[in-house]
């Protein structure tokens, strides 16, 4: 199965270099990377001509605010997989990341994974390369004093257990509270397409992973955890906020529900 995944970035280049390092490394292979940035930086092109092994589509388009939805919506259409991976520009992927992904995809589902937030030093470390983030995925068990030292959160999101194996399975059961979360979820690419893909008058990141959500399950396709077995680093960096009020969103979002409006007015048609 051809896989597309989808970068969305916004002047961090060397958070997009480590990603594309990991890409390198992972276990599945039949699959595209789709960059689509939030701004026109000069030196990006530069940077993706060092990962020639991986096949590379890349996006831009002028910096006017936080407008992630368009240009991943910019980003849909030109994919050529039949499956979609979603992360942010600032998480990198465990070697099997991908592989998991498409071991657990489903028609009609939805998977919706976690991340582990690698505290201020630790990402320091990633980012100057005295670390590598293979390695760290490698000895995770050994590696527990040195993330938690760091200021590592959710260090519990990193475990890896093979993707429908027993604890795998246990821990789809027991897990009470699912959502997407806009830095790792994955679904067919027909299921996006039929909701018309991101609606981009829902402005601010919360409020992105919501909306979507509401809107492909009531399409009728389920959420399934890839919790540890999809897994990924989130690399710490101060929240700048590039976004608009969410309360105009949220009240948005609420009359689009109460009509039942499952495929937006804006989204890809619209580009």
């Amino acid at each position: 199965m051809k896989i597309s995944l989808f970068i969305p970035t916004y002047k961090d280049l060397t958070a997009l270099e480590l990603i594309l390092e990991a890409l390198e490394r992972q276990t599945y292979k039949n699959f595209e990377v789709i960059v689509s940035e939030d701004c026109e930086d000069r030196e990006t092109p530069l940077l993706l001509k060092k990962f020639d092994s991986l096949t590379i589509k890349h996006l831009t388009q002028p910096d006017r605010g936080n407008r992630k939805t368009t240009v991943l919506n910019k980003a849909l259409p030109i994919a050529e997989g039949e499956y979609f991976i979603f992360i942010d520009g600032d998480t990198i992927p465990f070697s099997t990341f991908i592989e998991a992904h498409r071991l657990l995809s489903e028609p009609k589902t939805v998977l919706c994974g976690r991340r582990v937030n690698v505290g201020d030093s630790a990402s320091k470390d990633l980012r100057q390369k005295r670390v590598s983030a293979y390695d760290i995925e490698k000895n995770y068990l050994k590696n527990y004093n040195y993330l938690k030292k760091g200021g590592t959160r959710h260090y519990e999101q990193g475990l890896y257990f093979k993707p429908n194996s027993w604890m795998h399975n246990y821990l789809v059961k027991s897990n009470k509270n699912l959502h997407i979360l806009g830095s790792n979820f994955s679904c067919f690419k027909e299921d996006i397409f039929a909701i018309n893909g991101f609606d981009v008058d829902i402005v601010g990141c919360s409020k992105d992973d919501v909306d979507l959500e509401w809107r492909l399950i009531d399409s009728g396709c389920k959420l399934k955890s890839c919790k540890n077995s999809a897994n990924l680093f989130h690399l710490h960096h101060e929240r700048a906020s590039r976004t608009d009020d969410e309360a105009i969103a949220k009240e948005q979002m609420k009359a689009n529900r109460e009509k039942q409006q499952i495929v937006c007015k804006n989204g890809i048609n619209q580009l």
